[in-house]
């Protein structure tokens, strides 16, 4: 039977727009279908707009070191509407290069709507089948939002809200000391705002090594961020414009008044609606789906990449799964080739940043991985 596709990519941030672009450079029938905006979280609401931000916080905390370089009556106003306005402008510098229109001069069909898999073969969109050899779901994370009791009650803020806020609160409170959280909490602790981060871990940035996450401690600290780890948030109250936290520590209970929150504990895939579980597809624990080394599902012309299969929610591991995606779907069967996850690039852009490539001492000794530590002070180099 002659199919309408060669490849369908389902979602088209970083892990679609790669899987399509290579269908196309390899002049196979390639569709792409995105339901909302072109681009996904790294153009919209991750990478791009949070870097934009970073650099201007990074900008006002230099102004008041000013002395430090010889300036003398350094002076600013930072008004958050316009540096929130900037942060679009970056998106819509950058918005051509992931278009309908660019990837439609490449060659590839983009169908916009929401789309379910109907079969193997099978993807409908809009009430239209589309029929294809290959199928790869790219649908990406959305942040999760911890069952807390009265939290549902807030107007909560998370990496997809963020960036429509143009008044810069007075006390914000992050929930969760990873990466998103540290990231964003630096930044507006420099822009003005009292920042405090709340973790059940016992330190920040839990998944690094333990002298990593005491020097991006310390350097919070010196900047004012107040750090409870080692909590448990219990509840959350809202009295008129009055916000609060009730937390414990150590068996006793405490409480917190803000301004705002920043939900920062994770992100969730998004499969609902996709209509894998009627194919036999399966998720891991955490939700995203199950994948083998070729990064195919349980139906073997399904692929999965990007943040919805994990293990790494990076935008260039995404691109990285979705050539093994494309390559092994049009040249099947007859080469595949298996995922490389032994070189990973982690970069966490606080001040100073933390940046690894593969292993860190707490993995290589959860995997039981003999290891050697060299250590090296920068301010040795000249």
């Amino acid at each position: 039977m002659k199919k309408d596709y060669n490849i369908i990519s389902i979602g088209a941030g970083a892990a679609g727009l790669v899987t399509s672009y290579i269908g196309a450079a390899l002049k196979a029938k390639t569709g792409l279908i995105e339901k909302h905006k072109m681009g996904g979280d790294c153009l919209n609401t991750g990478c791009v707009p949070s870097k934009a931000l970073i650099s201007t916080a990074k900008q006002i905390h230099n102004y008041k070191k000013g002395e430090l370089f010889g300036l003398e009556e350094v002076s600013f106003k930072v008004n958050f509407r316009k540096v929130m306005e900037r942060v679009q402008g970056v998106i819509q510098k950058i918005e051509p290069h992931d278009s309908v229109e660019r990837y439609t001069q490449l060659g590839v069909d983009c169908i916009s709507g929401t789309a379910e898999v109907l079969s193997p073969h099978e993807v409908r969109v809009n009430g239209k089948t589309y029929t294809t050899s290959n199928i790869v779901i790219a649908t990406g994370g959305r942040p999760f939002i911890p069952p807390i009791p009265g939290l549902d009650q807030l107007d909560y803020l998370h990496s997809n809200n963020l960036w429509d806020i143009r008044e810069l609160p007075k006390h914000m409170l992050f929930l969760g000391g990873g990466p998103i959280g540290c990231e964003l909490a630096q930044a507006f602790q420099r822009l003005g705002t009292q920042v405090t981060i709340m973790d059940m871990s016992p330190t920040i940035l839990s998944r690094e090594d333990e002298d990593v996450a005491q020097i991006i401690t310390e350097a919070f600290e010196k900047e004012g961020i107040s750090l409870k780890t080692g909590v448990t948030v219990k509840e959350f109250q809202k009295k008129g414009e009055q916000q609060r936290v009730i937390y414990e520590k150590d068996g006793a209970s405490f409480s917190l008044d803000f301004d705002r929150v920043f939900v920062g504990a994770g992100r969730k895939a998004n499969t609902n609606g996709l209509g894998l579980e009627n194919l036999g597809i399966q998720t891991n624990s955490n939700g995203t789906i199950q994948v083998d080394p070729y990064m195919r599902t349980a139906v073997k012309n399904i692929y999965a990449c990007g943040d919805v299969a994990g293990p790494y929610q990076f935008t260039h591991m995404a691109a990285h799964q979705a050539w093994y995606c494309a390559v092994n779907a049009l040249f099947s069967p007859l080469k595949k080739f298996s995922v490389d996850y032994s070189v990973v690039p982690w970069v966490t852009y606080t001040d100073p940043e933390v940046a690894r490539v593969g292993l860190n001492e707490k993995e290589a000794t959860l995997k039981n991985i003999p290891y050697e530590v060299t250590t090296y002070p920068l301010d040795d180099l000249d």
